[in-house]
């Protein structure tokens, strides 16, 4: 938090200007490591979340979970999502799995909570594209529609949720 009480989601940024790298989360989540950007292609492989920067302009990454202190009215710490990319068209808040049962609805709670800080702090309309992403690393393709849970979140955040391990940046 900064002086005014202000939660920074801007502060601790590094630019990446690379038209392919991945963003990257310690699997043993008791490591407690915040995300990180990966520019080797040769690692793709591990990549949590694979961005293809098109626009050829520079993105800024944020991490968030293990980064920035989020905490909740009784004091304990809040859920929140990986990472953030934002110029000045995008933002996109990123949610890193890495398993194959009970993913979707827990990056959605995750989502959910660091967007709800966000917006108390920032004011998202001044993004024209805003999305919110879950990877997943082990199941990057599934098998079933939520249509429903994706035209709620929108509803609820004024954020489009896409689920898939590949994030555009047009």
């Amino acid at each position: 938090m900064d002086i005014e009480g202000k939660i920074d989601f801007f502060r601790e940024t590094e630019s990446v200007g690379a038209l392919l790298f991945g963003i990257c989360d310690e699997p043993d989540e008791s490591v407690k490591t915040p995300a990180y950007v990966d520019l080797n292609v040769e690692n793709e492989r591990q990549w949590g979340a694979v961005v293809c920067n098109s626009s050829g302009h520079s993105v800024n990454f944020t991490a968030i979970d293990n980064k920035i202190e989020i905490r909740r009215a009784n004091g304990d710490m809040a859920k929140r999502c990986d990472a953030m990319l934002y110029n000045e068209i995008y933002l996109i808040f990123v949610e890193l799995k890495n398993k194959r049962a009970d993913w979707i609805q827990s990056a959605i709670k995750q989502l959910s909570s660091t967007l709800e800080v966000f917006s108390q702090n920032y004011d998202i309309m001044v993004f024209r594209k805003r999305f919110a992403y879950i990877c997943n690393q082990k199941s990057p393709h599934f098998a079933y529609s939520c249509k429903v849970a994706m035209q709620q979140f929108r509803n609820s955040h004024n954020v489009r949720l896409i689920i898939s391990r590949d994030i555009a940046v047009k």
